[in-house]
């Protein structure tokens, strides 16, 4: 489905065969985190049965490191859940302990209940990354309500995956083949990495979504592909992101060059930053007038094409406020309503009042669409665009 900036929609039988053509002159960007297998299955000393065991965040860590070295952001599903809890995993091979407890981790209706969001230490001396391949299984949706599969492990990554870090898949990116890409041309992509937390899907649970805490994400990029994002601009191509991960990289990357253009960061770090709110004091004075072009180039200015630009960023893009700075198009899935993802479609839209967002995805359902990660896709344009 493509939904233009004057408000036309129209529907296409199968994106492989047309997408190609509706990019034409444009440049896309990709993100290319490939999914561990994050869900685990433990037991604790007084229950019999199997426990949940999700890793919530992997993007802060390096999965290359030791397990018995790295503690763990999770998600254990159950309750009164305490310091010093030791689970067991893996047919009772290697444990499990709590090393730091949060609070409570809340879901919407159609996951498996709440659980307790908490820090554990895996007790093993293999790397997380491999540790993870042998135990974990794929963290496929909840609502698929079945058990991962051998083939979700390629069928829940992008064919373009390469940089390991992600608990959930940027879904968007599951419609493109060899053949697509081929078509689009490799000078015409660029890729990038936001390793997905599973904050991603947390459902928004207050009435005013300002007051939701936005999760924060790790992400990446090489100075070699930020630069030819950056002559994509200079040639006046239209940019389309693929997917909201790297709509979310994408502008966080542009506040970060504001930052730095304003002196507001430390150039000399190795890691930038991006607050929930950040943008809001970065968008006045001088900051409303700094293009995306000097954005990224006050990011890679000194820099090597091999070196890489990377940080954090909890970013939030919600209407009426939030008003795009780098991105033209939008390639997503459709979101379920009470998510941060939904938000972010609908500033891109401008969907100030609510109105737009539920009659395209009300017409779409009626033409027969499917919803969420293993769904359709549709891309949207900016308005006027």
């Amino acid at each position: 489905m493509k939904y233009d900036g004057l408000g036309n929609t129209k529907y296409y039988d199968n994106f492989s065969t047309v997408f190609a053509s509706l990019a034409k002159g444009c440049h896309l960007v990709f993100n290319d985190s490939r999914v561990l297998d994050a869900r685990l299955f433990v037991k604790g000393n007084d229950c019999a049965s199997k426990i949940e065991l999700m890793i919530l965040d992997l993007g802060s860590v390096d999965v290359g490191g030791k397990c018995n070295d790295t503690p763990l952001q999770a998600m254990i599903r159950a309750a009164d859940v305490q310091v010093g809890d030791i689970f067991e995993e893996h047919a009772g091979k290697v444990s499990v302990e709590v090393v730091g407890v949060k609070g409570i981790w809340e879901e919407d209706d159609k996951s498996d209940g709440n659980g307790t969001e908490c820090f554990v230490r895996i007790k093993s001396d293999a790397s997380v990354e491999d540790y993870l391949s042998e135990a974990g299984s794929v963290p496929i949706p909840p609502y698929l309500h079945r058990s991962s599969e051998e083939t979700d492990k390629e069928s829940y990554n992008n064919i373009y995956a390469a940089n390991s870090g992600s608990v959930a898949a940027p879904t968007a990116g599951l419609h493109f083949t060899d053949k697509v890409l081929k078509e689009i041309g490799d000078d015409n992509c660029s890729y990038l990495s936001l390793h997905v937390g599973a904050g991603t899907f947390k459902p928004v649970m207050v009435k005013d979504a300002r007051d939701h805490e936005m999760h924060a994400e790790t992400f990446a990029v090489s100075v070699r592909e930020l630069r030819s994002i950056i002559k994509a601009l200079q040639k006046d191509k239209p940019l389309i992101a693929v997917g909201t991960t790297s709509s979310r990289t994408l502008e966080s990357l542009f506040w970060c060059g504001v930052k730095r253009i304003r002196g507001l960061d430390e150039a000399s770090s190795d890691n930038l930053t991006l607050g929930q709110f950040d943008w809001i004091h970065l968008n006045v004075g001088d900051g409303r007038h700094v293009s995306r072009i000097a954005a990224f180039e006050a990011l890679v200015e000194g820099l090597d094409d091999n070196d890489v630009v990377q940080g954090r960023t909890s970013l939030m893009i919600a209407p009426p406020a939030y008003e795009f700075k780098v991105i033209d198009h939008l390639v997503t899935n459709f979101h379920a309503p009470d998510s941060t993802l939904m938000l972010l479609v609908s500033a891109f839209l401008n969907d100030a009042n609510g109105s737009k967002i539920p009659t395209i995805y009300e017409d779409a359902q009626a033409n027969g669409y499917r919803f969420l990660s293993f769904g359709d896709v549709c891309m949207f344009s900016r308005p006027g665009k």
